[in-house]
C-alpha cells in the first residue's frame, strides 16, 4: 500500500497543536450534521405521519376575530374549551348572551376512511349537580387533530332549538348493554361522517351502536340503531 509523505502527517499535527479550538468545533459540526441526517432519514423511513393537516373553512366572524385558524395544543383543554365558547358565542347569537357552561373535551376517533380524529366540546346553559357539567347540551363544538398532536377549529353546531342530555347522548355503558358486551372500555366512540354524530363501535365483533341519536321527530323515545355484521 503507497505511504503518503511523511511531512504530510507532521503538518497536519501541527495545525491540530497550534488550533486544537478549530480542530474541535469542526468536529462537532461534522457531528451534528451525521445526527440530523439520521434523524432524517428515520424520519423520512418510519414516520406515520403522511397526512397534511387540516385547513380551518372559518367564517368571516371567525376570521376577523383571529386565532381560529393556528394550530392548537389537543393536551390542552382550557385552550381548547375557550376557543369553542368564542367560537360558538360568535356564529349563534341565542348562545352569545347566556354564561355557557364548558363540559370536557370528549375524543372521537376516525373512522374508516376518514383522515383525522377528533375532539368534540360540548356547551350548555345550565349545571348539573355532578362535577359542573352541562345537564343539557345547547352547541357542540369539533376540533381536528392532526397526527402530531395538534388540533385544529373545525366546526360548531346549534342544539338550543332540542338540547339533547350530554354528548354522547348514549353512554358507554348503555352502549355496552345495548351491544351485549360485558366489558364497556373495550368500545370506542367512532365517526365517518361528522364528529357530531359518532357511533359506539366494539372492535373485536364490528357491532356499533348511534352515541348521538337525531332528535325525536315522532316517536317520544328512538331507539338507537344497532348494526351487527353478518357471521
Amino acid at each position: 500500500m503507497l505511504q503518503p509523505p511523511s511531512g504530510t502527517f507532521r503538518e497536519v499535527f501541527a495545525q491540530v497543536r497550534a488550533h486544537p479550538r478549530l480542530v474541535a468545533l469542526a468536529l462537532a459540526v461534522v457531528a451534528g450534521f451525521g445526527v440530523f441526517a439520521v434523524n432524517a432519514a428515520r424520519s423520512r423511513g418510519g414516520s406515520s405521519c403522511q397526512v397534511a393537516a387540516p385547513v380551518p373553512q372559518l367564517p368571516s366572524q371567525l376570521r376577523s376575530l383571529g386565532d381560529f385558524d393556528q394550530p392548537l395544543d389537543a393536551r390542552d383543554p382550557r385552550v381548547l374549551q375557550d376557543i369553542a365558547t368564542r367560537a360558538a358565542a360568535a356564529l349563534h347569537t341565542d348562545l352569545g348572551g347566556q354564561s355557557l357552561v364548558v363540559g370536557d373535551p370528549v375524543g372521537v376517533a376516525a373512522g374508516p376512511g376518514v383522515a383525522y380524529d377528533a375532539i368534540v366540546i360540548p356547551l350548555g346553559t345550565n349545571v348539573s349537580s355532578e362535577g359542573g357539567a352541562p345537564r343539557t347540551v345547547e352547541a357542540l363544538v369539533a376540533f381536528l387533530r392532526d397526527c402530531t398532536g395538534k388540533a385544529y377549529y373545525n366546526d360548531v353546531v346549534d342544539l338550543a332549538a332540542a338540547p339533547p342530555s350530554g354528548f354522547p347522548v348514549v353512554t358507554r355503558q348503555q352502549a355496552a348493554a345495548r351491544l351485549g358486551i360485558t366489558d364497556p372500555t373495550s368500545l370506542t366512540l367512532v365517526y365517518s361522517d361528522s364528529p357530531f354524530r359518532p357511533k359506539w363501535r366494539d372492535p373485536a365483533s364490528g357491532g356499533s351502536i348511534d352515541a348521538q341519536p337525531p332528535a325525536p321527530s315522532v316517536l317520544p323515545t328512538p331507539l338507537p340503531q344497532i348494526s351487527v355484521p353478518p357471521a
